[in-house]
């Protein structure tokens, strides 16, 4: 374990934890360090050897800060023992077995703070931690992975976390630190928001292409359109409210996507800001070699849409061809018309 004493000598410091080095935890991790925050990364392979040089973090409006390895620590999982906040930042299937690894090292009173994807890690966390509170978070926007040790935020937006002690303390840290962070008390819906956006993330897998030009194709368009009314007519049978974790009504986004490419333009240009790096999560997974986080998504709304009687045709479709890319560990790059008509037969 690397890295400078986690407390004042003269008043307690909040130790800030991140479970799961990806995209994600390096860069809220990297944005809170940089801000003067203690934090500790628990790390392994290349990511741990890499982090000893240093770690690099950037956003899309130039923003860029080098940080020395002496701002962090660095370390196993049990280097999080004497974290007093952990943000659980792993991949959904990685959930069990990494908080498999935190019991029994985590102190008492830490409060674990979950900004995963998908929907039913706060479950996993809840039954394998008992003794810690567990809070749901999101991030609603992207960050890709630009080398071992830096990372690149592509997209505005704030890191999303429910309401408690601890969220109010990461608050206040994330004021000193640039980092954007709002403290909410409606994060189920929240997620199920979050969800919705997360739809498009196996199909950039399956487009091959950056975020930007995908959504320049109105067949890819078309077919998130499609996926996002699936989730959200499972969402009206089961009673579930989703709130949108961007400033866009969730229900108007499958109409904004329908709208004409020039139409749209002008649309996202005022509701959101991406720069020409950004791709989803899934594809850096494709590319990493790692287990696709698709039935955690697309999934999620299958499971969702049958324990109601309903039926996610388009969803299904897009969990069949991530499962083959990820197979042959490529994008099929397959064009957005075609795309759109295996949908389109898909449903009917």
């Amino acid at each position: 374990m690397t890295g400078p004493a986690v407390k004042s000598a003269t008043r307690p410091v909040p130790i800030i934890g991140i479970m799961g080095a990806g995209a994600i935890g390096l860069y809220v991790g990297g944005m809170l360090a940089q801000g003067g925050a203690q934090v500790v990364f628990a790390a392994r392979g290349r990511t741990l050897e890499a982090l000893g040089r240093g770690l690099a973090v950037s956003r899309y409006d130039g923003f860029k800060a080098e940080l020395k390895p002496e701002h962090y620590r660095t370390g196993s999982a049990h280097a999080l023992a004497s974290c007093d906040i952990v943000l659980f930042c792993t991949k959904s299937g990685d959930t069990e077995s990494a908080a498999r690894e935190l019991a029994g090292t985590l102190g008492p009173g830490a409060t674990v703070i979950s900004l995963q994807n998908g929907v039913g890690n706060l479950d996993i966390l809840k039954s394998l931690l008992p003794d810690h509170e567990i809070v749901a978070g999101t991030v609603p926007f992207n960050v890709v992975r630009l080398s071992p040790n830096a990372v690149h935020c592509s997209m505005e937006g704030p890191v999303l976390v429910g309401a408690c002690g601890a969220s109010a303390v990461l608050a206040e840290l994330a004021r000193g630190s640039g980092l954007k962070l709002q403290v909410r008390d409606d994060l189920e819906a929240v997620q199920w928001g979050k969800l919705l956006l997360n739809l498009n993330n196996g199909l950039n897998v399956i487009s091959g292409l950056p975020l930007r030009r995908q959504f320049a194709d109105p067949g890819y368009r078309t077919v998130l359109a499609m996926a996002m009314d699936e989730l959200l007519a499972a969402l009206d049978a089961a009673g579930i409210t989703a709130v949108g974790a961007t400033r866009t009504n969730p229900r108007l986004i499958p109409k904004i996507l329908r709208l004409p490419t020039w139409l749209f333009r002008v649309v996202a240009r005022q509701q959101l800001k991406i720069d020409d790096t950004a791709r989803s999560s899934s594809w850096d997974d494709l590319q990493a070699g790692r287990e696709p986080e698709t039935r955690f998504l697309n999934g999620a709304v299958c499971a969702l849409a049958q324990a109601h009687g309903r039926t996610a045709p388009v969803n299904a479709l897009v969990c069949r061809l991530v499962d083959e890319a990820f197979a042959v560990k490529a994008s099929p790059e397959m064009p957005g018309d075609k795309l759109l008509a295996l949908a389109q037969n898909e449903a009917g």
